[in-house]
């Protein structure tokens, strides 16, 4: 469907009053602006004359820009994209021609992943039997206006869908796809090491290695023709904007090119030397990312956090003043001029007074925060666009455009969030099912008139310059840029948030997004300033500080109930502290902080990381009380539950890559009665003495070290010695293992420890699913569970931890609780006398 604009409701606009305009927090929290926004989500907000700050970047501000095809924004047309992707590589491997974008019944075109996922979401048992009870297959055919009783989509789906699904089926809903090291790209991702160049295989897709022994099931001969492994078969879901780096732009080059790409557009639509009018150009943009294979291209100079002085924000502050504000027409200005600078420079709604404006509770983070206190800078073009997203931890968020075109917006109030979520995940949930926090990831669109159709109201706003529009908490918002602009953006809280905060942080939980900041922090900050500043302050606050007393206490009491139940003798509980760290009951131990022994060593260096305060697994924030896993033997993932077992399938083993004889498939050796090395290789037997040898070989070799690597050796010397008998090559893949052959492979050992900043391996995380978030885990000496996850992976009463964790107390439980006697005292002391 068109884009339909007469389905949407502006958003309200507010003109405050000078006297409101200077206390930001207060005017917003007032219970008619709080409705207002509660309500609409979306506020604009008009600043009163003649209040508009000059506009005080430095001239040497330069920036990169993000390259968006909006064709790929698109969750339909993306979700499309990524099915046809795939199962056209599953059947080229399977030699067999690949399936057209659209399948076409009774000359209607229905699209391959949407029969797929209506026949997946009706009759589920279809993939494992082929078969359909007329009932269901007249309800799919009716969702696609075919005659209740044909059977054309059902032979469709059987013909062109159905292998497909069966191998999807067969590998069930735990995706454990094996992560290789980028800068040692010459190792098998399994195993990690780069010997028998003969037996790797490359993906045709994404190039990593594998040997074929290390594949499950194993490969006997060199596929001939393409391969693909499983990751490239199945799908990760990932997506993002390609960016140029080293490209960077002035303002006016930006200005220059954002002319030339418009002149440009107009021209093919048949418009040169014309700009549109907003409500064409809003349907020019949903028609383009609705349409599967738009070409166009905008760049969009978005998330920019330049540090140095003058380039971090435009406007005022008292660290940098423009010269060119300086001097008016080579004359000095009036000194009239440098106060108004001052002024607002610190007026609270400059952006970077905001997040600490009087009332806000950001003021209780104790650090800047880049892109959520201190303002980030987008510099829009023609068409640029910013996906449907909430803030970070639900905060508010308040955007300024200093000058340029108009920036649409878009907003769904928090009350229909959940209903967004649910209906988005309905459209794409393979996406959803590899990428749980796709959402959080700012690389989604779908038209607000299809949201309104369904029962999702949507606001919009057209924002100028000037102009402020503030989204109000777990408000979902999007929008595009209309040509050439420049806008900041900060985020700032209020005490109506905080209900928000703390679901945010049950809401990340679950999709394993990273926290921010951490909130029981923020609320311990807040009572100690409630039982230290003048009551004043105060005075009407009762509510929020009630509200902080009864979440911190809850707080205390769940860790506190925790670390009692899985304190045991593999984990002792160590209190974290300058000098010394004491057991739960009072005694001393050697001083993490002063360490003596190799564990305490990487228990300090992990301490003392940056990045180091968030849970391995669910990336909650672990500024209190976590466990420190002892991994030196690398058996994270297999200690707890042991080695797991395969689920059952339908297809026999030797057609898991493929459901045909694929010539893919070297035939697998069913009798093992020659006792051929090979044949013990790949018996259960090898198997075992495999998985009882994982993770040990930076110890000294012990006999079945040496037995098993016996058993591959001669596994491998059989393969070279048939490999020599038959001198045929095997297309493509055969020149690609001699080019490997040619390289100097020298085992090297492998580093285990990865990178723990925002851009090593475990910022890859949330990429990927639970399974293979555990292998990479694997590869650390020791793991910072929160206890919540400490309990689930170690049992509730830590039976299952490797002796030498630890339950670490960064801050004990009786400082905790004096914070809250202090706090309930002045609170029952000033407000319920």
């Amino acid at each position: 469907m068109s884009f339909d604009k007469s389905l949407l409701r502006k958003c309200p606009t507010l003109y405050p009053s000078h006297h409101e305009f200077d206390d930001p927090i207060m005017y917003m929290s007032s219970p008619t602006v709080k409705e207002l926004g509660n309500k609409h989500g979306l506020l604009k907000i008009v600043p009163p004359t003649p209040w508009k700050p000059p506009f005080s970047l430095s001239p040497s501000f330069t920036f990169h820009t993000r390259i968006q095809k909006l064709s790929d924004l698109g969750i339909t047309s993306r979700s499309r994209k990524f099915f046809l992707d795939n199962i056209n590589r599953f059947f080229k491997m399977s030699n067999k021609p690949p399936i057209t974008e659209w399948l076409v019944s009774r000359s209607k075109k229905i699209h391959c992943y949407d029969l797929y996922l209506a026949v997946s979401k009706t009759s589920p048992e279809v993939v494992t039997t082929g078969e359909i009870s007329p009932k269901k297959l007249a309800k799919i055919n009716i969702l696609f206006h075919i005659p209740p009783h044909s059977d054309i989509l059902l032979k469709e789906y059987r013909r062109n869908i159905l292998p497909y699904a069966k191998y999807l089926s067969s590998k069930g809903n735990n995706f454990e796809f094996p992560v290789g090291n980028p800068s040692d790209s010459e190792r098998c991702v399994i195993c990690k090491k780069n010997h028998s160049p003969t037996t790797t295989l490359l993906c045709d897709n994404c190039d990593d290695q594998y040997h074929m022994r290390c594949l499950l099931p194993p490969l006997e001969k060199v596929p001939k023709g393409a391969w693909y492994c499983d990751k490239c078969l199945i799908g990760t879901g990932e997506f993002g904007f390609e960016e140029n780096r080293e490209i960077k732009y002035t303002l006016p080059q930006f200005y220059h090119q954002c002319l030339d790409f418009e002149k440009k557009l107009y021209a093919d639509l048949g418009i040169p030397g014309q700009r549109l009018p907003l409500d064409e150009l809003e349907k020019i943009f949903w028609n383009l990312v609705e349409e599967e294979n738009s070409l166009i291209k905008v760049k969009y100079g978005a998330d920019i956090h330049n540090l140095n002085v003058g380039e971090v924000t435009g406007f005022p502050t008292t660290e940098y003043t423009n010269p060119a504000h300086n001097y008016q027409n080579g004359q000095p200005v009036d000194p009239t001029s440098k106060a108004l600078h001052d002024a607002y420079a610190k007026h609270p709604w400059n952006l970077t007074q905001l997040p600490f404006a009087r009332g806000s509770l950001l003021n209780h983070i104790e650090t800047e925060i880049s892109g959520m206190t201190v303002p980030w800078i987008y510099v829009g073009s023609l068409l640029s666009t910013f996906c449907w997203h909430v803030e970070d931890h639900y905060t508010l968020s308040a955007n300024y455009c200093h000058f340029g075109s108009t920036k649409k917006w878009y907003g769904i109030s928090s009350v229909y969030a959940d209903q967004f979520e649910k209906y988005l995940r309905s459209l794409a949930p393979d996406l959803f099912q590899r990428q749980p926090d796709l959402l959080h990831q700012l690389v989604t669109l779908i038209s607000p008139s299809k949201l309104a159709l369904i029962g999702i109201p949507c606001v919009y706003a057209d924002q100028n310059p000037n102009e402020f529009v503030i989204a109000f908490p777990r408000v979902y918002h999007a929008g595009f840029n209309c040509g050439f602009n420049f806008n900041e953006a900060v985020n700032f809280t209020m005490d109506s948030w905080l209900d928000f905060g703390d679901t945010s942080i049950q809401d990340y939980k679950l999709i394993r997004k990273e926290n921010v900041f951490d909130h029981y922090n923020l609320l311990e900050n807040i009572l100690k300033s409630f039982s230290d500043d003048r009551l004043e302050s105060w005075n009407h606050r009762t509510e929020i500080v009630g509200k902080c007393i009864r979440d911190f206490e809850n707080f205390v009491h769940r860790q506190m109930g925790l670390v009692r139940d899985l304190e045991s003798d593999k984990l002792k509980t160590v209190f974290l502290s300058s000098k010394e760290e004491h057991t739960s009951n009072g005694s001393a131990q050697t001083s993490i902080l002063t360490p003596k022994s190799p564990k305490h060593e990487m228990v300090y260096h992990r301490a003392s990381e940056q990045d180091d305060n968030l849970c391995d697994i669910c990336r909650v924030s672990i500024s209190y009380q976590y466990c420190d896993i002892n991994n030196r033997n690398h058996r994270f993932g297999k200690w707890y539950h042991g080695r797991p077992k395969k689920e059952p399938t339908v297809l026999p083993v030797k057609k898991l890559l493929s459901p045909y004889p694929s010539p893919c498939l070297a035939e697998i050796s069913t009798s093992l009665l020659r006792g051929s090395a090979e044949d013990i290789a790949l018996s259960q037997s090898a198997e075992t003495l495999q998985d009882l040898q994982d993770s040990e070989e930076d110890k000294k070799p012990t006999s079945s070290d040496r037995f098993e690597e016996l058993i591959k050796q001669a596994k491998r010397n059989l393969k070279e010695e048939e490999d020599l008998k038959d001198p045929e090559p095997n297309g493509a893949k055969r020149r690609q293992l001699r080019k490997l052959e040619a390289k100097n492979f020298v085992p090297q050992q492998v580093s285990t420890e990865p990178e723990r900043g925002k851009s090593g391996k475990m910022s890859q995380m949330k990429k990927v699913q639970y399974s293979s978030l555990l292998h990479l885990l694997n590869q650390l000496d020791h793991i910072k569970l929160c206890l919540e996850c400490a309990a689930s992976m170690c049992g509730k009463h830590g039976e299952k931890a490797p002796n030498g964790s630890q339950i670490l107390l960064k801050k004990g439980f009786a400082d905790m609780q004096s914070v809250l006697k202090e706090a309930k005292d002045r609170y029952h002391t000033l407000f319920e006398r």
